[in-house]
């Protein structure tokens, strides 16, 4: 009986009731067209903004670019001057080894020396 009952509900809701008429589906309205005019302005502007940002990425790639070599030229003389500095450290220390061993070498042999006349005198 519920069956029944439901589905005589759910049919009296879908029959149209007289005197009404059926609701239209609205209708689908074209889009509005837009001017010429304004569609050439907008393919103008779009333009004009991509060479803008073709002539900045370019300047933005030079500029980088010269940094780059600018950079490049400043290690190789703070590296060239480094190794100079080596060089000229290296040799000094050099020619003070050469000087100490020399002072070195003199001393020794002023006391053999002096031993040599100590002997000498006590004999």
């Amino acid at each position: 009986m519920l069956v029944v009952f439901a589905t005589m509900l759910i049919a009296g809701c879908t029959q149209e009731r007289p005197g009404e008429t059926p609701s239209a589906t609205p209708a689908v309205t074209a889009r509005p067209t837009v001017p010429t005019e304004i569609k050439q302005e907008v393919a103008n502007i779009t333009n004009q903004t991509k060479q803008e940002v073709a002539n900045i990425t370019n300047q933005t790639k030079q500029e980088v670019a010269n940094i780059t070599n600018q950079t490049k030229q400043e290690v190789a003389n703070i590296t060239n001057q480094t190794k100079q500095e080596v060089v000229n450290i290296t040799n000094q220390t050099k020619q003070d080894i050469a000087n100490k061993t020399n002072e070195s070498k003199q001393e020794v042999a002023n006391v053999v020396n002096n031993t040599r006349q100590e002997i000498a005198n006590k004999t």
